[in-house]
């Protein structure tokens, strides 16, 4: 089981609040507010300080959930861990059950105008394309993402942040979409955030 702030999020939307401005309002520093956003433990002060600010109970902002029953998605956010880091992308190690996953995150947002390209050297590429105005052909500059490795025994997954226009390249050399099941060792899931919130494995 563990502690989720879900409905602290949700509260805070419903009022027109920011977590900015929940952090001025209760004084919480941005090292507790990282914290509560990854579902990690906070004392009891800070959880008294936000229902004090917000004029609401625990229950309004917090529950206890099973781990069993969250997504890969959720996991991913509150129990990964960064292994490595690059200027593009960092490495997120968590598990669930038995299955070890990998996850090279992007750290920019994809916008309709980015592309990402599955190449068949095993690179990942991240072309952004920008309208200049009167100018009908689109300038681009595309940049490597990540060349990603796979273990046999973990399920890797390139994450893209954010909605991009489209990935190319998938489901062929090795990089396969996220509705795919895994077939072989060398396979790499290639996705945006809304296709890893759906995102399953069957046993």
């Amino acid at each position: 089981m563990y502690i989720d702030y879900s409905k602290l999020w949700k509260l805070l939307i419903d009022r027109n609040m920011t977590r900015t401005d929940l952090a001025s309002l209760t004084g919480i520093s941005s090292r507790v507010m990282a914290k509560l956003s990854k579902n990690e433990t906070v004392t009891t002060d800070t959880i008294a300080r936000i229902c004090s600010g917000l004029n609401c109970g625990v229950a309004d902002i917090m529950e206890c959930v099973s781990e069993q029953n969250i997504s890969l998605y959720r996991r991913f956010l509150s129990f990964g861990e960064t292994v490595d880091e690059s200027e593009t992308c960092k490495t997120v190690i968590f598990h669930d059950g038995s299955r070890k996953y990998k996850v090279y995150a992007s750290k920019k947002s994809a916008a309709k105008n980015t592309h990402i390209h599955c190449d068949k050297n095993g690179t990942v590429y991240w072309e952004q394309l920008y309208i200049l105005g009167g100018i009908s052909s689109p300038q681009s500059e595309r940049i490597v993402l990540v060349k990603p490795e796979r273990e046999a025994d973990e399920v890797t997954i390139v994450l893209i942040k954010g909605k991009p226009g489209v990935i190319t390249g998938l489901d062929e050399n090795g990089f396969v979409s996220a509705s795919r099941q895994l077939k072989n060792d060398s396979d790499i899931y290639v996705m945006s955030q809304a296709a890893f919130k759906a995102f399953t494995i069957k046993e």
